[in-house]
């Protein structure tokens, strides 16, 4: 199962494209759920006749936190494909999972591009232009007509450590058509590893190869 987080601009987009890779046998057998709070949104009206697109009408974590939780259907291989412009949600559920404060994350990447967003998280970017919409993040960089030699969650990683974080990157994999999506096994052993008693700060990333969202949680300890 895919799960589309928004039903407007772009979760309609993904959702569409993802459709189409359905159709055409690239993503066999996989169904899509698209979450969207408003039961009139966009997404709803284009697929209303697509017997492989749900909609869900549903805050989106109200939503997360029970597909994820006991009883919530959720399989390690789904996954999650989120909103390039929204809340870090995978920020606010693991914060709430850990009952942790949220803290602002570090700043200075030295990346291209580093904006604080309203929420307290930060957008990064390794790429210092316009992406595609549709961009694979290839091996070989369109734009720069040369090797792409980073991996933006590689980085955030390693800076993490550096800083004295305990990391928890949720890493945005290439599904079809430009669209990724976060592995449903990768979140729950993320988790897993940061309910552990040791507390501390933990830094909090959904990252694709180029794009990321991070935010930072302070863990108090447990017995």
């Amino acid at each position: 199962m895919l799960v589309v987080v928004g039903g407007g601009c772009y979760g309609r987009y993904h959702a569409r494209q993802l459709l189409k890779a359905v159709r055409a046998g690239r993503l066999p057998g996989e169904r899509l759920v698209v979450v969207d709070r408003s039961a009139a949104c966009a997404a709803a009206r284009e697929f209303a006749g697509a017997p492989e697109v749900s909609v869900v009408t549903a805050d989106w974590l109200t939503f997360l936190r029970e597909w994820l939780g006991a009883g919530g259907g959720a399989s390690s291989e789904d996954r999650l494909v989120p909103a390039p412009l929204a809340p870090h949600l995978l920020w606010e559920w693991l914060a709430g999972e850990l009952e942790a404060e949220a803290a602002a994350p570090p700043e200075g990447w030295g990346l291209p591009y580093e904006a604080p967003g309203r929420s307290g998280e930060r957008y990064l970017s390794a790429a210092g232009w316009t992406c595609p919409a549709t961009c694979v993040e290839p091996a070989h960089c369109p734009a720069l007509h040369a090797p792409r030699d980073w991996d933006l969650a590689d980085v955030i990683e390693g800076r993490a450590r550096d800083l004295g974080y305990r990391p928890a990157v949720f890493r945005c994999v290439h599904l079809a058509h430009g669209v990724g999506g976060v592995r449903v096994g990768d979140m729950l052993d993320a988790r897993e590893a940061a309910a552990g008693p040791s507390g501390g700060r933990i830094l909090v990333a959904t990252s694709s190869r180029c794009h990321a969202a991070v935010g930072a949680l302070e863990v108090g300890w447990r017995r």
